[in-house]
């Protein structure tokens, strides 16, 4: 059987890719069609068919890969938007970004084991000030500012100064 240069030196690029890590079969179409890419830029039907044909023989797994962003995601401790947010820009179909948020996670026990991985927490959990900057820290890793309040005062044990 001939295989056309153009579908071979595609599927070649699509392999090489993925030794480096996992993609979704959105991230390999978008990366195998990008014209700024080194030797890419391929015709949107020569790359269709080599991401059906990669999942086809298991190269590319969406739900697989889910499960494996999910879990570093919760061993990291993210909260809800930073995950809506990893999943969404890894192209994850929108029905996979939201069971992910779906699941029944405590976020307010997470950013509270959070808290107590980060060094020095302790010692700021005993101002205002170092109140305010665990809270700030909790928003940066996609909790809301309410989840963040309530862990910061479970935290510190006591009520939190701030206004809303």
């Amino acid at each position: 059987m001939q295989i056309p240069k153009e579908l071979s030196s595609c599927t070649n690029k699509a392999l090489y890719r993925l030794s480096v890590g996992d993609m979704t079969c959105a991230e390999m179409l978008a990366y195998l069609v990008d014209p700024r890419r080194k030797n890419t830029g391929f015709p949107s039907e020569v790359a269709e068919r080599v991401v059906a044909l990669l999942k086809d023989e298991g190269f590319l797994d969406d739900k697989r890969y889910l499960r494996i962003a999910v879990r570093k995601l919760d061993l990291a401790l993210a909260g809800p938007r930073k995950i809506r947010e990893t999943l969404t820009r890894h192209r994850f179909p929108l029905q996979y970004v939201e069971a992910a948020l779906n699941r029944s996670v405590d976020y307010t026990a997470r950013a509270k084991a959070l808290l107590t991985k980060k060094t020095g927490a302790a010692a700021l959990a005993q101002t205002p000030q170092g109140r305010k900057k665990l809270m700030d820290h909790l928003v940066r890793q996609g909790y809301d500012f309410s989840t963040a309040r309530e862990a910061v005062d479970a935290f510190s044990g006591e009520d939190s100064t701030f206004s809303d």
